[in-house]
C-alpha cells in the first residue's frame, strides 16, 4: 500500500512540476489595470508593507500598493502591457516602418507571441529600430518600463 501511496505522489509531483512550467508571465491586477512581466525577466519580488516590488532584470521595479492589489497570477501568455512611463524615455513611437527611441537602454521587439524578434543597444539621443523585413502583425517594443504597441 505505501509503495502505491509513494508512486502516486511522485507522478503528481511530477506532473505538478511540469505543468508549472507551462507559466511565462507574472500578471498583477490592480484596481482596473492589469500589467503582465515575462518571468524570465523577474529579479525579485518583495514587499515591505504597503508595496509589493517586482525588481526586473534590468533594473527597473514596479511598485503596486498591496490596498489597490486585486490579484497576482501566472499565465502562459501577456494579458496586458505595462503603460508608458516617461521617466527614462523621452519618446517611444512609431514614424513609417521603424521605431524612433529617445533615450538610453536596450530596446526590444516582440511580436504577437512574446517572442523576442530583434533589439538594439540604444546609447545616443535618438536611434531607430527598422521593421523591414518582419512578417506583418502585432509587435511591442520595450525599453525599460516604457512598451509601445505596433500594429505593422
Amino acid at each position: 500500500m505505501n509503495k502505491y501511496l509513494f508512486s502516486f505522489a511522485l507522478a503528481l509531483t511530477a506532473f505538478t512540476s511540469a505543468w508549472a512550467d507551462d507559466f511565462n508571465y507574472l500578471t498583477i491586477t490592480s484596481f482596473n489595470t492589469e500589467s503582465s512581466v515575462a518571468l524570465n525577466e523577474v529579479r525579485r519580488i518583495t514587499f515591505n508593507g504597503t508595496e509589493m516590488l517586482v525588481t526586473t532584470t534590468d533594473g527597473t521595479t514596479e511598485n503596486v500598493a498591496l490596498s489597490t492589489l486585486s490579484s497576482l497570477s501566472f499565465t502562459s501568455t501577456a494579458t496586458a502591457i505595462r503603460n508608458l512611463n516617461t521617466e527614462n524615455c523621452q519618446s517611444l513611437q512609431l514614424q513609417s516602418d521603424r521605431v524612433v527611441v529617445a533615450g538610453k537602454g536596450l530596446l526590444k521587439l516582440y511580436n504577437g507571441s512574446g517572442v523576442l524578434v530583434r533589439q538594439i543597444f540604444v546609447d545616443s539621443s535618438r536611434s531607430e529600430l527598422n521593421l523591414e523585413g518582419l512578417p506583418h502583425g502585432i509587435y511591442i517594443a520595450r525599453l525599460g518600463t516604457q512598451s509601445l504597441k505596433i500594429a505593422h
